[in-house]
């Protein structure tokens, strides 16, 4: 086996390529020192490679150096390894468990047992970084139940892959043959687990990689399609996903456009930064009186839309009336004072069959204009004829609405 696998040469290799990767997390981090999961990775690194040469010299060092402090060192580096993915979904590394392992070398170091077998020692390190790298899937597993990743499935895989590969380490120490005879041949075993531990190794910090590249394309997709203020979808995003509910033509679905009364008021009174409190407030008070099933946007300055998949006239009217009242209750702090505003809002319901995005948001558009029109503060709906709806295709949405401005539901504050 060792004239197909030299594991000396299998080691020099993955220390290269351990370095080639603690220099780049290392330089990551030296550029953007907020980046604590690149530091921790990179020094992991770094203490894996001092740990693997130590111990590589065995027959060179004396034991204490080779042994006695090459394997608390690679056991820093595992440790630093796992705490690196706790890092990167932003939980504080436990660093009394990052050194666990390298305190239990030391603790051990004076027994016989440890100086004499090499059997005993490989069932310690396998155990630690076997447990170390377990915990590494472990983090990257429930770091995805907060922020799904694409690659987290496959950087969980490798990681719990790895710590597999090292357990399986002690029953082949324990059953099978000891990983080193007494004339420093290496059983076949042991250099196969070796090249498959190293080649995992190399996946389990590029796995750190992946998930990095794949946070930063969803934040880039979430800037793009969200509004920065306040969280919710922007127009777009909005557009995107009310058409995809509206090709289900077999449900109803109502269109809720919002908008903040007097808020220019606000601002020229109070101040932009008031106006912003406003337009937060206002956007957590939406989301929490909409059904979870909804379509949530800021259009644009103090105009929302919302869409509610399966909502008819009244259901919407009172969804719609119900959200009024309760920003006309919110009081708003800002500065020791309060602020207070008021909404008003047009509802267009479309029932079951095809109409189309725009003469949707052109009805509701129309009632809001309605509302306006009627003192604010209030709701006014309207339901959409089937017949319009279907022939939507043959008219402007504006004209249409128009055409049935005349049916709706009214509802005002008394």
């Amino acid at each position: 086996m060792e004239q197909f696998l030299h594991l000396p040469t299998i080691m020099i290799v993955y220390a290269l390529g351990t370095l080639v990767v603690a220099v780049i997390s290392l330089g990551i981090w030296w550029h953007d020192r907020s980046n604590k999961a690149s530091a921790l990775l990179g020094f992991a690194c770094v203490a894996g490679i001092v740990g693997a040469i130590l111990h590589g010299l065995r027959l060179v060092l004396p034991f204490w150096l080779s042994t006695g402090l090459g394997f608390p060192i690679a056991f820093v580096g595992i440790g630093l390894f796992w705490s690196a993915f706790a890092a990167f979904d932003n939980r504080r590394p436990n660093y009394l468990m990052v050194f666990a392992g390298a305190l239990l070398s030391l603790a051990i170091y004076p027994l016989s047992l440890f100086q004499d077998s090499t059997v005993f020692r490989a069932v310690i390190a396998a155990m630690v970084f076997g447990v170390y790298n377990g915990l590494a899937a472990w983090e990257v597993y429930r770091g995805g139940l907060r922020e799904p990743l694409p690659s987290r499935p496959l950087a969980c895989a490798i990681n719990l892959g790895h710590a597999l590969l090292w357990l399986a380490r002690i029953p082949f120490a324990l059953f099978v043959a000891p990983p080193v005879d007494a004339q420093e041949h290496y059983a076949a075993w042991f250099v196969t687990l070796s090249l498959l531990s190293a080649l995992s190794n190399m996946f389990g910090m590029f796995s750190v990689a992946m998930l990095a590249k794949d946070r930063s394309e969803r934040r880039y997709k979430i800037a793009a399609e969200t509004d920065a203020l306040t969280g919710l979808d922007n127009r777009r995003s909005f557009i995107a996903k009310t058409e995809e509910m509206l090709a289900r033509p077999a449900e109803a679905a109502a269109m809720l456009v919002c908008d903040l009364d007097y808020f220019k008021q606000v601002n020229d009174t109070d101040g932009h930064l008031a106006g912003d409190r406003v337009l937060v407030t206002f956007a957590e008070l939406l989301r929490r009186h909409m059904p979870e099933n909804a379509a949530v946007a800021r259009f644009g300055g103090e105009e929302f839309a919302c869409l509610l998949p399966g909502a008819r006239l009244e259901q919407a009217r009172a969804v719609a009336d119900a959200f009024r009242q309760a920003v006309e209750r919110q009081a708003i702090p800002f500065e020791g004072r309060t602020l207070s505003v008021t909404v008003s809002i047009g509802v267009a319901v479309k029932g079951e069959g095809r109409a189309p995005l725009d003469l949707l948001l052109a009805s509701a558009d129309t009632m809001l204009y309605l509302a306006k029109a009627e003192g604010r503060n209030c709701v006014r709906a309207m339901q959409l004829p089937a017949a319009l709806a279907a022939s939507a295709g043959r008219g402007g949405a504006s004209d249409q609405a128009g055409a049935v401005a005349g049916r709706t539901l009214n509802s005002r504050p008394a």
